[in-house]
């Protein structure tokens, strides 16, 4: 059964004798994303038309009513100025509408009925928040069919009868300010629930108009809603209720533009969540026509396409999303689109309640923070890093040869990957160093896709101070590549050497500097005596890869092989370069940030102390805090919001719980319970880090879609 919809929102005319309408612009909107909501209205299309003229919107009907079949429900909603002639006709003021002139530019009451009329569809429903509305329905019979399973019928709910205006809270809607009361009490039953009269968890037209009514009629009783049925066998089910009948004050707050996201995403997650776990599977996805079986969260989310064109721009999310925590962490990007997709699922519910996403926004963003100190704070050192590699990469071979370079490297080693000339993988142990500082401008980079700069056969000059005119370095390099690590570095010096090709530039703290001259030979200068270096100042490295975020450097081993820190140089075939990189910085930022308990778990703790402390730090229930109890999951469903809550609360809340999301999802991939994940399984606390703020910023993103 298909269910459609058609809006049509008129509140620009370019008749001045028709005032400008505010309300139906934000009405549409909000009624819009409600209906399209798959937990509410669940309606397959819901089209919005906007300030179109009079034969836009009659093609629009037309379509809206064509090919229905006898299982289909079709939705028409009309928010415009109502226009009536003194023999009582009724007309639908269109954006080309002349006000003394309906019967040629705007549409007439007699076309819709007509449309609606000759629909094959088994349910229609007229929706009229206008001026003089109730003109359209003289001559049908007052609708009052029962409940049933399925619906049947034409019906028809107006704002107001023949003879009224239509107002907003307590002004005329012929220049209203705010939302129109009759479509805000609409929206106010279907997002509260409150409209399901008879609590059997369904919204139907005689219950929607009913409640509207009601509501209507208390906060304004010269305004007086009607519903006609000019047929009806059973009631027509307008939407699901989404909670407890209870009368609100507040409507939803999001916009259908968030409802595309929400929609686009979930459709894109769902086959990068299935890879989560020792057992995760894996995804088909479609590209260039074609199914390919997929098991890497990167490769599943730049194939997957849309069958939807308007899940795109949810899906993009996604890719993003991912192509973020991989560059960052190297892995963990299925696990922050799990904890995004569940966030974004919380907000969702909490904008329905009528929490504003703005304020939403500031706690999520808090609960982030607050995660990221429990994340350091549980950390424990990295034991194994066989073990941690081999999870990171799903692949035994892998993880085991990683595993070992990185345990050889050490914790100021360098680890770097490159393309072999042959099948399989291996490593030899060199000179080298790792830098905890990137690059100065993402503009030294020579992959920007990769956010990386890598240069071989390399000069190195270190310097002590701010440098402020690079160019004798330059000059003593001699048309090699050249890394310039300084303490300092002028607006005017970075300039120059970012237009010089081959050069990268690091800002870095002294403490690094006797370290990379044991590495690469030379001597530290004072940058204010740069005029003084000779051909023997500068060192020299094999290979040096620098990201936004640390610094590789590979010794010339035949000089420099007693060097104190060693540097693993892994060779790999080309179809494994991209996961093998990925792996190294899963290791490499847990052999500096520690480890949490694997299969989502340690994640999921954090979200429960997350949700016990609450946004004002103090505790609200008994959450155990010693030693024996660390590491206990709660049993039940994760914590839901809670009505009262502020918008900030609301918004830490859904975050909170949305962390136990890969747990989750990981115990369903392994068709187990989430209390029967595998203990001995550890997670990166970096890679959950860049997870948990990626999600952050994703749900903080898509908070502000207007």
């Amino acid at each position: 059964m298909g269910r459609h919809a058609l809006l049509v929102a008129t509140g620009e005319y370019e008749d001045t004798g028709l005032s400008r309408l505010r309300a139906p612009a934000q009405d549409v909107e909000r009624l819009a994303a409600l209906l399209e909501d798959p937990d509410v209205g669940g309606f397959t299309d819901v089209r919005v038309l906007r300030d179109a003229a009079d034969d836009e919107i009659r093609r629009a009907v037309a379509d809206l009513v064509a090919d229905r079949s006898g299982d289909d429900l079709v939705l028409l909603y009309f928010s415009c100025h109502g226009l009536t002639t003194p023999s009582r006709r009724l007309y639908f003021a269109a954006a080309n509408t002349v006000r003394d002139r309906p019967a040629g530019t705007a549409v007439a009451r007699s076309f819709v009925h007509e449309q609606l009329e000759d629909c094959h569809a088994a349910g229609r429903v007229l929706v009229l928040d206008c001026c003089f509305s109730g003109a359209f329905v003289e001559g049908f019979k007052a609708g009052d069919a029962p409940v049933v399973e399925s619906g049947s019928g034409y019906v028809v709910l107006t704002a107001s009868n023949a003879y009224e205006y239509a107002f907003e809270e307590d002004t005329l809607s012929l220049s209203a300010p705010r939302a129109s009361l009759f479509t805000d009490v609409l929206i106010e039953g279907l997002a509260s629930g409150a409209a399901d009269l008879d609590g059997d968890g369904w919204v139907d037209v005689n219950e929607w108009s009913a409640y509207a009514s009601r509501e209507v009629r208390r906060r304004r009783p010269d305004q007086t809603p009607q519903f006609f049925a000019q047929s009806s066998g059973a009631a027509l089910r307008v939407a699901r209720a989404s909670g407890v009948p209870v009368t609100v004050r507040q409507s939803a707050s999001y916009t259908s533009g968030q409802l595309l996201v929400a929609r686009g995403f979930r459709a894109a997650a769902e086959p990068v969540c299935r890879t989560l776990g020792p057992l995760g599977r894996r995804s088909v996805v479609f590209t260039g026509g074609r199914p390919v079986e997929l098991g890497d969260s990167a490769a599943i989310a730049a194939a997957f396409a849309p069958d939807d064109p308007r899940d795109l721009l949810g899906a993009s999310y996604v890719r993003e999303l991912v192509t973020a925590v991989h560059l960052e962490a190297g892995d963990g990007a299925a696990t922050a689109v799990a904890v995004a997709q569940g966030a974004i699922t919380r907000l969702v519910e909490a904008m329905r309640e009528g929490h504003n996403p703005v304020r939403l926004r500031a706690g999520v963003l808090a609960a982030a923070g607050r995660a990221a100190e429990l994340i350091v704070g549980a950390a424990e050192p990295l034991a194994d890093p066989v073990r941690l590699a081999t999870a990171a990469a799903g692949d035994v071979e892998v993880g085991r040869v990683v595993g070992r370079a990185v345990d050889a490297a050490g914790r100021r080693g360098a680890v770097v990957v490159e393309r072999g000339l042959r099948d399989g993988m291996d490593f030899t142990v060199t000179a080298g160093l790792r830098i905890e500082a990137g690059y100065a401008s993402a503009r030294f980079a020579t992959d920007p896709v990769r956010r990386v700069a890598v240069i071989d056969d390399v000069a190195v000059g270190l310097f002590v101070g701010q440098l402020v005119d690079p160019t004798p370095v330059v000059r003593l390099a001699q048309e090699r590549a050249l890394l310039v690590l300084c303490s300092g570095l002028s607006d005017q010096a970075l300039r120059e050497l970012a237009r010089r090709e081959g050069v990268v530039a690091v800002v870095v703290d002294d403490e690094w500097l006797p370290g990379a001259q044991a590495v690469v030979g030379g001597h530290v200068l004072d940058a204010d005596l740069v005029r003084a270096a000779g051909e023997g100042s500068l060192g020299h490295a094999a290979r040096v890869v620098v990201t936004d975020r640390d610094t590789t450097i590979v010794a010339d081993n035949a000089r420099y092989a007693d060097a104190a820190t060693a540097a693993a140089v892994l060779r790999v075939d080309e179809d494994r370069v991209g996961l093998v990189e990925r792996t190294v910085r899963a290791v490499r930022g847990a052999v500096y940030a520690g480890v949490l308990r694997g299969a989502g778990v340690g994640l999921a703790e954090v979200g429960a102390t997350l949700a016990v402390e609450g946004p004002d730090g103090l505790a609200r229930g008994a959450l155990p805090r010693d030693d024996s109890a660390r590491g206990a999951l709660p049993r039940g469903a994760p914590p839901r919001l809670e009505r009262g809550d502020s918008p900030e609360a609301a918004g830490w809340r859904a975050f909170a719980s949305a962390l136990a999301e890969p747990a989750r999802r990981i115990a369903e991939n392994s068709a187990v319970a989430v209390t029967d994940l595998d203990p001995d399984l550890i997670d990166s606390a970096e890679v959950a880090l860049a997870a948990t703020a990626g999600a952050a910023r994703t749900a903080a993103r898509f908070l502000l879609v207007a």
